[in-house]
């Protein structure tokens, strides 16, 4: 990951403030996706320019045009990482070391070694943090999943999609739209969507710079919001 999480960038654009409530939220499903890539926080401009959206859009998603966006909007809104989450949670709570969690996952899946290795950075990720002496993952965090992190690509993509022109601006906002309705079923504050965004980016690195850099962007926001 790059970092862009020395600041926060607020768009001051007095047209935000006729935003509807769904569509505010949405936007603020994805705050800790937009501060990783240098967005505009609280509006549907990305505030980059789109050469180096396109960039970003093949390097991290592969999405080259709008068929491919398509395909990855559909993917993150009926399963994204939820599916491979939810499977392993249970081992994640249960198994007392990191061996005994990958024998117990290969056991049942054998062969799955992309689920695995997240399982093994998920896993590595809870004993990082519990280890910092300032742990900001509770069970109950854990047990609410990923679907911040999902919803939260989903938010991202739109918006960077839209600049480069690969959908229009009403698609992006019903995406968006669709994003923060999935949210809401499961987590009720700003705090909770950024601890699930924090999860599912921890899970799919096994990288120390990558989970302090996630860590210092959720206290970034954290602290915007006191």
């Amino acid at each position: 990951m790059k970092s862009h999480t020395k600041s926060l960038r607020f768009n001051h654009n007095p047209l935000n403030l006729i935003l509807g409530a769904r569509r505010k939220q949405g936007l603020r499903i994805g705050y800790m996706e937009a501060a990783l890539n240098g967005f505009y926080l609280n509006c549907i401009e990305t505030g980059v320019h789109p050469q180096k959206l396109a960039q970003l859009l093949s390097e991290k998603f592969h999405c080259i045009d709008t068929i491919s966006s398509s395909q990855l909007f559909l993917f993150l809104i009926n399963e994204g990482n939820r599916s491979s989450y939810a499977i392993m949670l249970p081992y994640l709570l249960s198994t007392e070391n990191l061996q005994q969690f990958e024998n117990t996952i290969r056991e049942r899946f054998y062969g799955i070694d992309r689920f695995i290795q997240q399982g093994r950075n998920l896993y590595n990720f809870k004993e990082y943090i519990e280890e910092r002496g300032d742990p900001i993952v509770w069970i109950n965090d854990l047990e609410r999943g990923v679907i911040g992190w999902d919803m939260a690509q989903v938010v991202g993509l739109a918006r960077a999609a839209k600049d480069c022109g690969y959908i229009s601006r009403e698609q992006a906002w019903e995406y968006i739209e669709q994003a923060s309705a999935a949210c809401a079923e499961i987590l009720r504050t700003p705090e909770e969507i950024d601890k699930s965004f924090l999860i599912g980016g921890a899970m799919k690195s096994n990288k120390i710079e990558d989970w302090e850099e996630l860590i210092l962007c959720y206290s970034l926001l954290r602290n915007s919001r006191e």
